[in-house]
């Protein structure tokens, strides 16, 4: 401030607040102000030093004040005039960062209007998939209300028949009851000398305690009192096999008799029919029989010999009679519900219409925003879950009858079984169709367990044979894709606005909701944190119809490779569905394509069920062949001369039939899988060395069937 008193040093006040307000007004860099006022000032002093006295200097102020003109205008002048001389690369710089700001400034207005895209729902894509589905024929016909009956009747089994059937079934379950029956037999003089002792326990308590306690066991729970100070305060438990094993040691090792590890304590909620009810009853009212941890051990032995004394180590080996005894009570329950199911079997279609699903089975946010979409991700597909377990019930009444030598009847429940799957082979999404290969696989190897293990009739044979030809009057059916691609394009029509450039832009808000992208216990403040990143994902993604092209190009590609066995796609080199999205869409333009499920070799696992299904009734054909002229024929070519065959069965992983071979009094039926090599019959093995079906090392083999 001292520097500009000096320089306005001998000028009039007037002039000095003109000049100051004129550099004010320039509105511009201070330097150059500063330029101005020296400037200005130094024209003001130049034709005011001749000035002889104040009033000669006043008017000549006046005067040049008058020239100068208006302040403002003068200001604009001055200020543009200084832009002019500037510097090129300062003119440059200051044009870039203009520039900047005004694209920054449109790219968040765009991104507003962006995120605020609503999509137009003009297809009605579930009545185009009804169309798919329905046939065109009477309503006496359809299959639907019978299924639909024996769902409503269905009595699941109880815990003690689930763990039945658990034990049958390859996994952990087996595994440890067939441990348990080597160890019981390996400590048997031990094992019933400690009953002897210790009956007395179990005998000293009433009808109703011993109940209870058996009770316990149908639910895997074997439950002993907790001590404090030798009072029982809570009841804990531990799963049955664990305390045979604890018992099992005690016994072996002859030390004293302990609680075993807990598993957990009573649960505040038990299953339907569980006694926990009177176990507390017991607690608050102190009558804990005594000795309970030695009865109950005693109780667990005895059922422990039950079950396991007996257990067949081959899974399809014929019901005990405690299996038999459990079973055949579920299965009586579930009668009314089996009658509905063989009339529904027997029916020439099902249809049922798809609708969007009404109740939301997932609570969490992210499928809650699914089914208020009702899109066709949320097809309402609950009816496969009972159906598998009617499915299971089918099976389970085969073996129960086939235990009591009612074969005929057994094999009855198998052809159930197929028809029902027939139903369902043709439906217009993939989840059915495979659905229907579960239900006709399992019937088909049911059919073939008993044909290893029975001897049945060439009249039997020949009957079987002829119902299973004519499953399917038009063909195996293949995989059909239709359905899925009209679920994608509805949800392409969900997520994606209508109109504009690319005929439409991804709504981010939508996409985020249909993909589960964020946890659903994602905080709502984080979410909107996180939108400016979807939104740019969401503009690097492709337009709407490049999307739908991309979408017609992937199911199209489906579709061929759906009507090409695995050995053509394996001669033609031909990718498969995930790794032709991977290799034509590129995951920044296309990630919605890449986060919604596609059917993944879907395709192969129609060609296998194919190839059982085929396998099946060559190998019926050629029992009833040795059965009617005393000798499996030399090739299978015989059987179709002689009208026991259609064609030939021809093997999915190769040009060729199934590859047939007599092998003495038997033969062996196999192809040659998915390493396209003849490996001679030699089936494909797990790291595990147990048989795996359709490996990469080794043959299917359909016949003879595996240990």
């Amino acid at each position: 401030m001292a520097d500009e008193r000096n320089d306005s040093q001998g000028l009039p006040v007037r002039v000095t607040a003109y000049i100051t307000a004129l550099v004010k007004k320039m509105r511009y860099r201070r330097k150059v102000r500063e330029d101005v006022r020296a400037e200005i000032t130094a024209h003001f002093e130049d034709e005011l030093r001749d000035c002889k006295t104040d009033e000669e200097k006043e008017q000549k102020t006046r005067r040049l004040l008058a020239e100068f003109g208006d302040l403002k205008l003068l200001a604009i002048l001055f200020r543009r005039d200084k832009k002019r001389c500037r510097p090129l690369w300062r003119t440059v710089v200051a044009r870039t960062f203009q520039g900047i700001g005004i694209l920054l400034l449109c790219l968040v207005f765009y991104g507003i209007w962006f995120s605020c895209g609503r999509p137009t729902i003009r297809v009605d894509y579930i009545a185009l998939l009804n169309q798919i589905n329905q046939p065109d024929v009477r309503n006496e016909n359809n299959a639907w209300p019978h299924y639909e009956n024996a769902i409503q009747l269905y009595v699941s089994p109880s815990p003690l028949v689930e763990q039945f059937i658990s034990y049958r079934h390859e996994g952990k379950d087996r595994e440890e009851a067939i441990w348990l029956k080597k160890a019981l037999r390996e400590n048997e003089k031990l094992v019933q000398a400690w009953l002897e002792e210790n009956q007395k326990h179990w005998d000293n308590l009433t009808a109703d305690q011993q109940k209870v306690l058996l009770k316990c066991f149908e639910y895997d729970w074997v439950p002993f009192p907790k001590t404090d100070d030798h009072t029982y305060t809570e009841w804990q438990t531990t799963t049955f096999h664990r305390m045979v094993e604890h018992l099992l040691r005690c016994i072996k090792e002859n030390t004293e008799l302990t609680t075993p590890h807990p598993r957990g304590s009573l649960p505040k909620s038990a299953p339907p029919g569980f006694p926990i009810a009177e176990l507390k009853r017991w607690l608050q009212d102190r009558t804990i029989p005594p000795n309970e941890l030695e009865a109950v051990s005693v109780a667990v032995l005895c059922e422990a010999i039950k079950r396991f004394k007996n257990f067949p180590e081959d899974e399809f080996a014929l019901l005990t009679d405690v299996e038999r005894e459990s079973i055949g009570t579920w299965i009586a329950q579930n009668e009314p519900a089996w009658r509905q199911f063989l009339a529904a079997s027997e029916k020439a279609y099902c249809y049922r219409p798809y609708f969007y699903e009404s109740q939301v089975r997932d609570p969490s946010p992210w499928y809650q925003s699914l089914v208020r979409e009702r899109s066709a991700l949320t097809l309402d597909l609950q009816h496969l879950s009972p159906l598998r377990k009617l499915t299971w019930l089918g099976i389970w009444r085969c073996r129960f009858n086939v235990s009591y030598g009612r074969t005929q009847q057994g094999l009855d429940e198998c052809l159930a079984v197929t028809r029902a799957g027939s139903h369902w082979n043709e439906k217009a999404t993939v989840t059915e169709q495979l659905f229907a290969q579960s239900m006709s696989r399992a019937g088909y190897s049911e059919i073939l367990q008993i044909v290893s293990t029975h001897s049945l009739s060439a009249g039997e044979l020949e009957r079987l044979r002829r119902q299973l030809s004519q499953l399917y009057p038009e063909g195996y059916p293949l995989l059909n894709v239709k359905g899925e691609r009209l679920a994608f394009l509805d949800v392409i029509q969900r997520l994606f606005t209508e109109g504009g450039p690319g005929g439409g832009h991804l709504i981010p808000d939508q996409w985020v909701k249909f993909t589960e992208s964020l946890p659903p216990d994602v905080d709502a403040n984080v979410r909107r944190l996180l939108m400016p990143l979807y939104t740019a994902a969401s503009m690097a993604h492709a337009g709407r119809d490049e999307t739908i092209a991309k979408v017609n190009e992937i199911f199209e590609f489906e579709s061929k490779t759906a009507g090409m066995t695995p050995y053509e796609r394996h001669i033609c080199d031909i990718p498969t569905v995930d790794e032709m999205v991977y290799k034509t869409c590129p995951p920044s333009r296309f990630f919605v394509i890449h986060l919604l499920p596609t059917p993944y070799r879907s395709s192969e696992f129609v060609y296998w069920n194919k190839a059982l299904y085929e396998a099946t009734i060559t190998i019926l054909a050629l029992k009833q062949w040795r059965i009617e002229k005393g000798a499996y024929p030399p090739a299978l070519c015989e059987l179709v001369k002689d009208g026991f065959l259609k064609a030939l069965p021809m093997d999915p992983c190769s040009d060729k039939p199934l590859v047939y071979r007599k092998t003495g009094d038997d033969f062996i039926l196999y192809g040659v899988s998915m390493n396209f090599t003849d490996d001679g019959g030699q089936p494909g093995m797990d790291r595990n060395r147990q048989v795996r079906k359709w490996a990469d090392n080794g043959d299917m083999v359909f016949w003879p069937l595996s240990k």
